[in-house]
Formats: structure tokens, C-alpha cells, sequence
């Protein structure tokens, strides 16, 4: 053969080889990089700190705000600074022009986990400028599409149930009413607005049925809940939830077993969703025997400073043998495939527990009062025994299956996935039981649904002396610092709701002092105008100092 015409061959086939990899390439399915995660904020408010904390903890202007984050041995960005008009990095190629999910900048499918800071509807949450909608949104559908988590901060995206369930529930705040009808203003189908835009690789979608409160202290609970050995939906859920009021859900797609769904990930991974041909939704429900939190109106004139003092170690765990790792005190015992069974933060004393765990999806659980008892018996067999504790109050982590067809129509069948109880710290100040906010301030027990512990944590730092009196704040001098933060809007609010306490700060702050705080509940007063007029809940030192 002429060698020139050999060469020629060699090449020819050299560069089809090339074109046929490069085309398997394409559409084989692909993973993004592991522990990628990137954040977008739909507003220029507030909302475009939150996305920044939930990545680095700190606000735009680089202050540290958030102690809980994304680990700093993650690849992360904050897309979409500084641009208008986003919404067609929501949308999907295969369903609308443009649709530029899989921008290799600033695309949303194209990492492992994606999260969300803005306003929001039912149907439409803001874009800079302008809006986008479920109707042109296909997540994690592969080879472009490699997101795996979807998470989203916003009220009602994710709205699900009945607009009016019970008296004292939000609006769609009863998830498990939902009465299998199609979507409407009355009754909100989130199987029907979000199952199609669910791609076979996604893992799971997040957000919030309710009203919802995007804030610094949000995504740090949500990741106090994460570093304290939650699930991936479970930390979201837990740590989203506010108060009584916000109620936040994750959606799946996979098969007829719930327990080998995504919303059962440990952590955070960039595999592809198995899928399947049902949607799997998992919310919380609060116990009906929750007695409501304490708010207590017209602070004393002077208040006292109290020092705080590392928690110490408990009596049951003093002789458990500990190693250093990551800044931590882990215990060398460890409990199967979830990692050691004990670790502290040292900053704070910080105390996390881990148990076995128990998966049975068809249990139907115990009595409220039963858990109850149980997570006392948890809380005492730690030697987290405290007086000024409050009445404990429970919820539970229920899963919701249905077909993926005709999702509007078929039955829905009911799980438990588990069950948290918590105790939330009290101090007496003249006499009256004052609430300590923040989530330093809480015994948390998160259990089996046979009532065998699965996770615990005690922040709840020793009060040492105290060290000083101080001045309080006229209410209406807080009141007027609250409503300066509202800005140029605050002609759209209302205030729902205020009171006073303490506020202990998460398990990674070293926090010296414990500091009296206004705590102001705004919301819209037409509730059509959330999308303008989103819930905030505002802090104010309390104190006047000098």
C-alpha cells in the first residue's frame, strides 16, 4: 500500500475513533466532582448574604456571620453576582430557548449541590430581575445535567396540602392533609409541580412548603445539623424549620421501598440517583401535645450578663478515650458505617452522639407521650439532666409514596422515618421563665422509630457568674431598630409577633457571654404579596451598654 494513503488512513481513523469517544462521551451520563457546591441568590436584599453564608459564613461583605458552612475542603461558588435576568440558567435546553442549566459558569445542573436564597410562590420564585417557574426546570437529567442536590430557600416553592388545616398552622403547613387533588390555590401539589422536573441522576429537591425565614442563623442550623451526624434531608428539614411555623420538605424520585431512597443519603454524595417510577416526599410533623413557645413581653430595666463556660464532661463519658481530628475530640469507639460514636467541640464543649441505625419505613411508631418518655430516658442515661429546662416538644420525619403517574390521582401511602424530640433551655429572671433562642440552647434527641437513640447533641454551656447588670433597651427603641432594617419596604409589613430572651450560639462558637435579645416576627400584610414581602425575623441586642 502507497504510504502516504496509509497515513491518510491512520488519520481518517484516528479522528473518527476521537468523534465516537467524544459522542459516548456525550451521552453517557457523568458525575460531577465530588463535594462541588455553588449557591445563586434570586434578590439583592438579604438574601444575597444568605447564599454567600451557606458556602463560606460570612456575608458579602466578607464578615463572618454564619459559624456552620459548607466544609472549607469543598469546591464552592457563588454564581450570579452581579447579573439580572437568570432565569434561563434554571432552564433546561430540551424544554425552552434558551435554556442554559448546563452553563459551564453559571448553569445550576452542573455541580453536586445547588442552593437557593430568594423570594418565592407556589410557582415562581425571583431570578434578579426577572422570574422562573418548575415548567422549564429538568434537574440532574445527564450527560449535561450533573446536579445532585437541589435546595431552595424560598417561601412556597415547594408548597404542599391544604391552604387552611388547622387555626394555628401556616398557610400549606399540614403536608400530610394533602388530599390528592390537582394543584391549586386551595390545595397545593407538589408531586405534580416538581415530579416532572426531577431528572433520572438528581437526588433529591428541597424547600418550603410555608412561609419561610432565609437568614444567616437558617443555613447555619442547617449545617449544625449535618455536622452533628443528621441525614442530608433531615439536616435541611430540621434546620430550615423555624419556630412552629416553617415547614420544609424534600422530594425523590426510586422505587416502591422508601428506605433505599436518596432520603435516606448520610451524607453528601455526587452518585446518580438509582430513580424509579414513584415520588417519595419527606416533611416534618410536629407533635399534636406541643405546648407553645414562650414569649414573654415586657422586659425588666436591668438585666444580668451571665459568663458561659464550656460544657463539661458528663459523668458517664469520663472515661471515654478520645483522639484529635479536624479540631474535634472523637471517641475511638465508633458505631457501624456512621463513623465515632461520640465527639465534643472543645470551644465549646459541644457534646454529639451517635447510635445505631434502625431502618423500619413501615412501622407506624409509638404514642407522642412514649417518645417522650424515651428521649428522657436518652437525655438522663447522658447525664444531660438540667433544671431549667423547658417542656420537651417532638416531630416527627414522615415520608409520603405515591406512582410517579398520575400523580394527581393515586393513593398516597404514609411512613415514619424518625422521630426528634428536643428540650430547649430556660432561665428564671424575676421570677418569670425566660427562653434562651439559638441553637445552643437546645437538647436535641433524634431516634429509631422503636425509640433507640440514633443522634443527640447538647450544646447548653455551663452559666458561670454573673458579670455584670445591664441596661435594657426601651422596647420601642428595639422596635425601631428592627423596622430601620426593614428598609425602604417596610410600609409592606406587619409585626406578627415579638418577645425577648437569651441567645446561645452554635457548638463551633467559642461564646463568653450570654446577652439578652429582641426577637421581632415581621410578615406581609397581604399575604398575595410574599413574593415582595418576604417573613423576616429580626434579632436586636437588648442591651444598653454604658
Amino acid at each position: 500500500m502507497n504510504p502516504r494513503a496509509t497515513l491518510y488512513s491512520l488519520i481518517i481513523v484516528g479522528v473518527l475513533a476521537i468523534a465516537i469517544v467524544g459522542t459516548y462521551r456525550w451521552w453517557v451520563p457523568q458525575n460531577p466532582p465530588l463535594n462541588t457546591a455553588i449557591s445563586a441568590h434570586g434578590n439583592t436584599d438579604w438574601h444575597i448574604d444568605t447564599a454567600n453564608e451557606f458556602l463560606f459564613g460570612t456575608d458579602m461583605g466578607g464578615n463572618p456571620t454564619a459559624a456552620n458552612h459548607a466544609p472549607d475542603s469543598w469546591t464552592k461558588t457563588h454564581i450570579h453576582t452581579g447579573q439580572t435576568n437568570t432565569n434561563h440558567f434554571y432552564y433546561d435546553s430540551d424544554l425552552t430557548t434558551p435554556g442554559d442549566d448546563a452553563d459551564a459558569t453559571n448553569g445550576i445542573d452542573r455541580n453536586m449541590l445547588f442552593f437557593y436564597a430568594g423570594h418565592g410562590g407556589p410557582t415562581s420564585w425571583s431570578t434578579l430581575g426577572n422570574n422562573a417557574g418548575q415548567g422549564d426546570v429538568r434537574l440532574g437529567d445527564g450527560p449535561q445535567g450533573l446536579l445532585r442536590y437541589y435546595w431552595q430557600c424560598s417561601c412556597e416553592v415547594f408548597a404542599h396540602g391544604p391552604d387552611n388545616c388547622t387555626p394555628s398552622a401556616e398557610v400549606y403547613g399540614c403536608p400530610e392533609d394533602f388530599d390528592g387533588s390537582s394543584d391549586s390555590t386551595t390545595m397545593r401539589n407538589v408531586y405534580e409541580r416538581w415530579g416532572p422536573a426531577l431528572g433520572s441522576d438528581l437526588r433529591m429537591a428541597c424547600g418550603v412548603s410555608t412561609l419561610a425565614w432565609c437568614h444567616e442563623y437558617n443555613v447555619n442550623n442547617i449545617w449544625e445539623d449535618y455536622n452533628s451526624g443528621m441525614d442530608v434531608a433531615d439536616s435541611f428539614i430540621d434546620g430550615l424549620h423555624t419556630g412552629t411555623v416553617a415547614v420544609p420538605l424534600c422530594i425523590t424520585t426510586g422505587g416502591f421501598s422508601t428506605a433505599s431512597t436518596p432520603l435516606y443519603d448520610e451524607v453528601f454524595t455526587n452518585q446518580r440517583n438509582k430513580s424509579g417510577s414513584y415520588l417519595h416526599i419527606q416533611y416534618l410533623s410536629g407533635f399534636d401535645s406541643n405546648a407553645p413557645e414562650i414569649m414573654i413581653k415586657e422586659p425588666p430595666n436591668l438585666i444580668p450578663v451571665f459568663e458561659l463556660i464550656p460544657l463539661p464532661h458528663p459523668d458517664p463519658w469520663a472515661k471515654v478515650e478520645f483522639i484529635e481530628k479536624d479540631g474535634l475530640k472523637v471517641s475511638r469507639e465508633t458505631i457501624k458505617e456512621r463513623g465515632p460514636k461520640m465527639q465534643i467541640n472543645p470551644v465549646s464543649g459541644a457534646l454529639y452522639i451517635r447510635g445505631e441505625r434502625k431502618v423500619n419505613v413501615s412501622d407506624t411508631g409509638k404514642k407522642e407521650e412514649d417518645y417522650v418518655k424515651q428521649a428522657m430516658l436518652h437525655i438522663r442515661e447522658q447525664g444531660w439532666d438540667e433544671k431549667m429546662a423547658g417542656q420537651p416538644y417532638g416531630s416527627r420525619m414522615i415520608i409520603d409514596t405515591r406512582p410517579r403517574r398520575e400523580a394527581a390521582k393515586q393513593e398516597v401511602k404514609h411512613a415514619l422515618k424518625n422521630v426528634t424530640v428536643k428540650v430547649r433551655r430556660y432561665l428564671e429572671i424575676d421570677g418569670r421563665k425566660v427562653p434562651v433562642y439559638g441553637p445552643g440552647g437546645v437538647i436535641s434527641v433524634q431516634m429509631n422509630n422503636d425509640g433507640s437513640l440514633l443522634n443527640a447533641r447538647k450544646v447548653w454551656r455551663k452559666i458561670g457568674a454573673t458579670k455584670r447588670q445591664a441596661k435594657v433597651k426601651p422596647y420601642e427603641e428595639a422596635e425601631a431598630e428592627a423596622m430601620k432594617r426593614l428598609g425602604e419596604n417596610a410600609q409592606g409589613y406587619t409585626l406578627a409577633d415579638w418577645g425577648w430572651g437569651f441567645k446561645e450560639e452554635a457548638g463551633n462558637v467559642e461564646q463568653k457571654e450570654l446577652r439578652m435579645i429582641y426577637r421581632f416576627d415581621f410578615r406581609p400584610k397581604d399575604r398575595k404579596d410574599v413574593l415582595q414581602y418576604p417573613p423576616q425575623l429580626i434579632e436586636i441586642d437588648g442591651l444598653r451598654e454604658g
